[in-house]
């Protein structure tokens, strides 16, 4: 963002900055808007000053801590007058974990946040003038809505600002989430809100049980230690819930006496998994796994379609809210029975099976071997005869499309690509093709909207509606729904 401070000498103004804004300085401040990072927004004298944990309608008293050219990051001293937004946060680490933003603020503000985020995202990258964004998709459940949570071990626990001295408190072993901007330092969760009451029990029975085992959590830095990650599961639906411990090498007999603390303490669980992961990268992912005891996978439900889910299956994470995002790529999809869809990015299928009563066939594509065989095997269950999957890289898919007969075969497009958007090439082979529609789906409006500026060549979008798959974070799933420019 531009200052506005008139000066011919751009050294000159560049001094005058930060001569008025120095670090340990305190302004009084009042919050305009919340940036897509979740500092609040407040200027003084024209000048910017980000101030995290902030509502918009907050007055504060804030103390600079950091100047930029542009803009100055500063932290909350005093509040003076709370926004009528605001609201006490119910998570004690509130502050301290990276996870839920936007606690402190009623969910109906973080509505109108969100919304605006993907209106404004589409407007600043993708060059689109008054972009109708319709109302976003709540969510009934504002807390314990999540059905998959990654926690990470580790040798280096984060203390609070009330354990800073406390005696006989175990600092080398922590299980819980990553604090932002260090590599190993992780701050011990007890109790988080975004996943089940059995799932917190799960989380606390784990820590105690390889504490008391004497197993160590591995470090990267020190390449020691075996404990790396508690991933839980938990159907919405079925109930069924999967355990899995991922750890760097194996430890046979201590998984045992972990399975048995399991079965007599949690029986919900109805599957444990034991991952082995040697790689360095900070990822609680591992494709060598064994299944110590159930079936090896839970099963989920949406609407009136099953889904076999295995360790390493991507679904989204919000069941609740995925079946409001799929009917709704439905609704604006507004098919005829005659169209024949390809679904790329395509998972274990479920976007696939919900539009496929719809539409003549679906083929789906995606990457992942396991995705795959998950979305077959899901196609037999749910006995759907007009979806077929292939595995394969989505550019190379098209690009081998584009060569043969097929090349006008489809004529809608389903998109949900990962974070990063589509690659430039995919967008490129989209555009050849052709089709009288695309459906994009996607978890970040900025990449989304990148995407959009290119395929606007030949597209017009029609509808865009964003969903609050993540309540309390700054997350945003949103639809878009393309026609072809004739």
């Amino acid at each position: 963002m531009k200052v506005n401070i008139r000066s011919d000498n751009l050294k000159k103004q560049d001094f005058t900055y930060k001569s008025m804004y120095q670090k340990g300085m305190e302004y009084e401040l009042l919050i305009e808007d919340i940036s897509t990072e979740s500092f609040g927004i407040a200027k003084h004298n024209n000048f910017v000053v980000l101030v995290p944990y902030t509502v918009p309608g907050d007055r504060i008293k804030a103390i600079i801590r950091k100047v930029k050219k542009n803009y100055a990051i500063a932290e909350i001293s005093d509040i003076l007058e709370n926004s009528p937004l605001r609201v006490d946060p119910e998570c004690r680490h509130f502050t301290m974990c990276n996870g839920c933003k936007l606690q402190n603020m009623n969910y109906q503000a973080q509505l109108n946040i969100k919304r605006n985020i993907v209106k404004n995202t589409l407007e600043r990258i993708g060059g689109f003038v008054n972009i109708n964004v319709e109302e976003i998709l709540s969510s009934e459940k504002i807390f314990y809505y999540r059905n998959k949570l990654e926690y990470s071990f580790s040798s280096e626990r984060w203390l609070l600002p009330e354990e800073i001295g406390k005696e006989n408190l175990n600092k080398d072993f922590s299980l819980g989430y990553r604090i932002p901007g260090f590599h190993e330092k992780v701050i011990d969760i007890e109790n988080c809100l975004l996943q089940s009451e059995i799932s917190n029990r799960i989380l606390n029975l784990t820590r105690d049980f390889f504490i008391k085992s004497n197993i160590k959590p591995y470090s990267t830095f020190k390449s020691n230690g075996s404990l790396r990650y508690l991933v839980i599961r938990q159907s919405a639906y079925t109930s069924e819930i999967m355990v899995n411990i991922i750890t760097r090498d194996y430890i046979e007999n201590v998984i045992k006496e972990y399975a048995d603390e399991l079965k007599k303490n949690i029986k919900e669980v109805t599957t444990l998994i034991h991952s082995v992961s040697v790689t360095k990268a900070q990822v609680a992912d591992a494709k060598n796994y064994r299944v110590i005891y159930g079936k090896g996978y839970i099963t989920e439900k949406l609407g009136k379609y099953k889904f076999k889910i295995l360790p390493t299956t991507f679904f989204q994470t919000n069941s609740y809210q995925a079946e409001k995002l799929f009917n709704t790529v439905i609704k604006i999809g507004e098919f005829t029975n005659e169209e024949t869809v390809l679904d790329l990015y395509c998972g274990c299928g479920a976007i696939s099976f919900f539009v496929s009563d719809y539409v003549r066939s679906v083929t789906g594509v995606e990457q992942n071997e396991e995705a795959v065989k998950s979305a077959c095997s899901n196609a037999e269950i749910n006995r759907i005869s007009n979806c077929s999957f292939v595995e394969s890289d989505v550019n190379l898919f098209l690009k081998n499309l584009l060569h043969s007969e097929k090349r006008s075969q489809y004529n809608c497009i389903i998109v949900d690509p990962p974070r990063s958007g589509l690659h430039p090439e995919v967008v490129k082979n989209i555009l050849w093709l052709q089709p009288e529609k695309i459906i994009y789906v996607s978890c970040n409006p900025s990449t989304q909207a990148r995407d959009l500026k290119i395929l606007s060549q030949k597209y017009n979008i029609k509808t865009v509606i964003p969903v609050d798959m993540f309540p309390q974070t700054m997350h945003v799933e949103n639809i878009v729904k393309l026609n072809l420019k004739f």
